[in-house]
């Protein structure tokens, strides 16, 4: 099996700590085994008489430096588990402790997960033969001595007995810790992948008000740019047909005056272009270079009337200044763009408009006109301007009907009040 290991690229603190860790685990492991060392026949001697003793032997110092060599492996536990899951089977099978063992094999599984099972059952395998031995054989020596210091006690029922009863508990002990270590793994995963969705989530949501804002400067320039260019081309018009009747050009004659009103709605187009085009750059959404605000209903008629075009007009507005942003601005848009529909299909029938906006009702906008014995405009239309007050509508929650009725197009408009927040 070949890996590869990862660069230590932890903070200062957290290697020290590590290292301190280390360490305690070598000092305490070597002193474990070389204790263990009198476990295997020949390694020690014991006297026996009125004072019982035990002497290492030179195959017993031999084993202890073994066991020192072993335990030096820790240093290699979160790099190379392998390294010291050898050097544990190694003393294990020599007949000392299966400690290190245990803890390269929490490790390993740590670092494979997939060889799990492999790891598992060659270490409970590992463990069982380590207790079998120590249950049958005068390899188990070491234990008994420790605590009672005779060395008749290996094969008392409680000394046959201790040698299971300490497996069970180590080797529950390593699956608690492999299963914690999973748990506390599967937690983070987890917690990353919900902040990755939470990311993803914001940046889908960011995108989509993004998406609305541009749709809404796009309806706003139709709407307005549709509305100050059928403006321009009923006077062009006017003005042709005066010009082809030789009236004069000069100022004050009606022509000069519909040229000028042709100049002014040319630049006010233009000046709404311009504040548009800026907003949908900028993602402004206050639309602070081109206002739409209901307050600017009455100049919207003014100018119509000032073009030559016939109104009966009813407006009432109460309150405007509490009015929410979106409500004030679409009302005068749905005004905008009703009337621009009317003088582009009925050119010089009379336009009936209602408006009626109050905190309690909201706001009610009815704009009528014939649609018979008068020529289409020239502009042709492209059905985007019902459709415009048809998504701001419905974007507030309100009503619209539009289509013909009784020989007249009719617009008409219901929106719920919304207070300014």
């Amino acid at each position: 099996m070949t890996y590869v290991s990862a660069p230590d690229d932890r903070r200062p603190a957290e290697r020290a700590l590590s290292a301190a860790g280390v360490l305690v685990l070598f000092v305490v492991g070597a002193l474990i085994d070389i204790c263990a060392v009198i476990n295997v026949p020949g390694a020690a001697a014991f006297t026996v008489g009125a004072e019982q003793r035990v002497s290492v032997t030179p195959l017993g110092t031999v084993l202890a430096l073994v066991a020192l060599a072993a335990w030096s492996s820790a240093c290699w536990l979160r790099r190379r588990p392998l390294i010291p899951l050898i050097a544990g089977a190694a003393i294990s099978l020599v007949g000392m402790s299966y400690a290190l063992l245990l803890i390269a094999a929490v490790a390993c599984i740590a670092r494979f997960p997939q060889r799990t099972r492999v790891i598992s059952i060659a270490v409970a395998a590992s463990v069982a033969f380590h207790v079998i031995r120590e249950t049958v054989t005068p390899w188990g020596a070491a234990l008994p001595w420790l605590f009672t210091s005779r060395t008749d006690a290996q094969f008392e029922p409680a000394w046959v007995i201790a040698p299971s009863v300490l497996a069970v508990v180590s080797l529950s002990a390593a699956a608690a810790v492999v299963l914690t270590t999973r748990a506390r793994v599967s937690a983070h995963q987890s917690e990353a992948r919900a902040q990755h969705e939470h990311r993803r989530a914001d940046a889908l949501t960011e995108q989509t008000v993004r998406q609305a804002e541009r749709e809404r400067v796009a309806r706003d320039m139709h709407d307005a740019l549709a509305h100050r260019l059928s403006v321009v081309s009923l006077h062009a018009g006017a003005l042709e047909a005066a010009a082809s009747a030789g009236g004069a050009a000069m100022a004050g004659s009606p022509t000069g005056e519909i040229a000028r009103t042709v100049r002014e709605q040319t630049h006010a187009a233009l000046e709404d272009m311009r504040g548009l085009i800026g907003d949908l750059r900028r993602g402004d959404t206050a639309a602070a270079s081109a206002p739409a605000s209901m307050r600017g209903i009455g100049s919207l008629l003014s100018d119509l009337h000032a073009s030559g075009a016939s109104t009966r007009s009813y407006v009432v507005i109460e309150s405007p200044e509490r009015a929410g942003a979106l409500f004030d601005s679409a009302v005068f848009r749905i005004v905008q763009e009703a009337l621009t529909n009317a003088i582009k299909h009925a050119i010089g029938a009379v336009i009936d408009v209602y408006v009626h906006v109050d905190p309690q009702s909201g706001a009610r906008v009815r704009v009528a006109n014939p649609v018979e014995a008068f020529a289409p405009s020239p502009v042709p239309g492209g059905g985007n301007g019902t459709l415009g007050i048809r998504e701001r509508v419905a974007v507030l929650g309100g009503e619209v009907w539009i289509g013909e009725y009784e020989g007249s197009f009719i617009v008409d408009v219901t929106l719920p009040w919304q207070e300014r927040g």
